[in-house]
């Protein structure tokens, strides 16, 4: 079943994808990383926890998402 995302969530994605590294990694912190990763679909992007919060990055479908929205 698909879910629709709400504004939020949308805005969430496209910060990570501004913030990401050469590597598509981008830096959370450690406020916001329970936040995220249980309110972001895992199919959108995965996270990994570290000591000083955690890092995100989209996966394929989420990046096909956020360039499917650029042309809606």
């Amino acid at each position: 079943m698909a879910v629709k995302l709400d504004y939020n969530q949308k805005y969430i994605l496209r910060l990570i994808k501004k913030d990401a590294d050469e590597e598509g990694w981008a830096p959370v912190s450690e406020v916001l990383f329970n936040v995220l990763s249980e309110n972001l679909p895992q199919e959108l992007a995965v996270f990994e926890k570290s000591e000083t919060g955690g890092r995100a990055r989209l996966t394929q479908e989420g990046n096909n998402l956020l360039s499917a929205m650029e042309w809606l």
